[in-house]
């Protein structure tokens, strides 16, 4: 039962970071500054979503709590 209640909050977590609304459970939210910008971490149980706000890098990214924040675009 508890697994099937995370993996609903996890669903709706992803819905409300797809609509650009804040996190129901934020555990911890980090800020990292870079020279071009900046990008915001937000972790909650067992995910964690990444927005980034950096000249050569803009996004988001939601997933599992090992995901690694990028420091470059990905080469293509």
């Amino acid at each position: 039962m508890v697994v099937l209640v995370w993996m609903g909050l996890i669903y709706i977590e992803y819905k409300r970071f797809n609509n650009d609304l804040p996190m129901i459970v934020l555990l911890k939210e980090e800020t990292k500054t870079y020279d071009d910008g900046y990008v915001v971490i937000n972790y909650g149980l067992g995910y964690k979503s990444i927005t980034y706000e950096r000249a050569n890098l803009k996004g988001k990214e939601f997933g599992h709590i090992f995901i690694k924040v990028r420091e470059e675009m990905p080469k293509r």
